[in-house]
């Protein structure tokens, strides 16, 4: 009887050829298969497939390959330089993806699109050395494989039209799919290929706060320790072409300073003015103002020719305030600093990051401090 071949993940023929490797050293038979797509998309995006009775064994050394368990932080100069785009091919995705490319385009990063797709095999009874392996599941697995990849051909056709073939040839791109979970994958992967940005869509202020990318993408905001860039449906499709006014909300926290080195090294390209503002509760604006006064002083000695102004809004509710200044002011984006919160805390009291990530139409970049 023949032996059946399983996918265990797609991957870029670089990725993949490094991942047979490894499974090879550890007396895993595997195989690869190139992806043949007619609009020329990805770099050679190829699937890689063992037996159906290496599963077990070959998961862990999949999950470890891509990113998981995280033990530190990667060199940056050891990495290739890119942009991650996690998608789960909805609409929220696809202006996610449009907005990522762009960003790519303008600043040189690589387009990473990133698809996780439920590994039933992971929630299953523990293998032992006797245990017989479960027909269903792994047919389970077998179609949701072969259902991510035909999504993702068709993601990146309506993705590819929408860029124009032309100007998708600009940017290098390729894609990844596994078995997993969406949630540490991502912020697995991102870590351990020490991404420059997430980029993530929601459904922003109009929208149901059960969808799977919102919850998703509120807790990449909670964890990740790279900027997020959250983008809403409203979000126009150009709209990382080019702008011009870039908000970000301080708290006077010490972590400013990184968060703001970080925001000027991403807007570089596009010599963006950048707004510091500060919403005060209290009837005594003097010492708010005088270190607002300090931080405008400190970042233009730093950076030179970069635009900087500092604002002081006064008002009880920090998103409404927040979002008045952006719709008055006309910003393109809202920057803030979030941070490592508990678990209990995240419940009861959700970080303004969080809060904002549904509650605005304006694309959020968000720091961890």
């Amino acid at each position: 009887m023949k032996k059946k071949l399983l996918t265990i993940a797609t991957l870029p023929y670089v990725k993949a050829q490094v991942l047979k490797t490894l499974l090879e050293t550890e007396g895993i038979e595997c195989m690869l298969e190139e992806v043949d797509l007619t609009d020329g998309t990805s770099a050679l995006p190829v699937k890689i497939e063992i037996l159906e009775e290496e599963v077990e064994k070959a998961f862990p050394i999949v999950e470890e390959f891509l990113g998981k368990p995280v033990v530190k932080a990667a060199v940056e100069d050891e990495k290739e330089r890119h942009l991650l785009v996690p998608v789960d091919f909805s609409a929220y995705s696809m202006k996610a993806a449009q907005v990522a490319f762009h960003i790519a385009q303008k600043t040189g990063l690589k387009m990473v699109l990133f698809h996780s797709y439920p590994n039933p095999v992971a929630f299953s009874v523990p293998f032992s050395d006797v245990y017989a392996f479960d027909t269903g599941v792994l047919i389970h697995l077998e179609n949701a494989e072969k259902a991510a990849q035909k999504s993702m051909e068709s993601f990146l056709s309506e993705l590819i039209q929408k860029i124009g073939k032309q100007n998708w040839e600009k940017a290098e791109t390729e894609y990844i799919i596994k078995a997993g979970d969406a949630q540490e994958d991502i912020l697995s992967f991102a870590h351990k290929n020490h991404a420059q940005l997430i980029v993530m869509g929601t459904q922003g202020k109009a929208g149901n706060r059960s969808d799977i990318i919102g919850s998703v993408t509120a807790e990449i905001i909670s964890s990740a320790r790279i900027p997020v860039l959250v983008v809403p449906p409203g979000t126009p499709d150009n709209f990382a072409v080019s702008f011009s006014k870039v908000v970000y909300a301080t708290n006077f926290d010490d972590k400013d300073f990184m968060a703001l080195d970080k925001l000027m090294r991403l807007m570089q390209p596009y010599q963006a003015e950048i707004h510091c503002i500060h919403v005060k509760k209290d009837e005594k604006p003097e010492w708010d103002l005088a270190r607002l006064k300090g931080m405008k002083e400190l970042l233009r000695e730093k950076y030179g020719n970069q635009s900087f102004e500092c604002h002081l809004l006064e008002g009880d509710d920090i998103l409404d305030a927040l979002e008045k200044f952006i719709e008055e002011n006309r910003m393109d984006v809202l920057s803030l600093t979030t941070h490592k919160r508990s678990m209990l805390a995240r419940v009861f009291n959700p970080s303004v990051a969080r809060k904002m990530a549904f509650h605005t139409n304006t694309p959020l970049l968000v720091f961890h401090a």
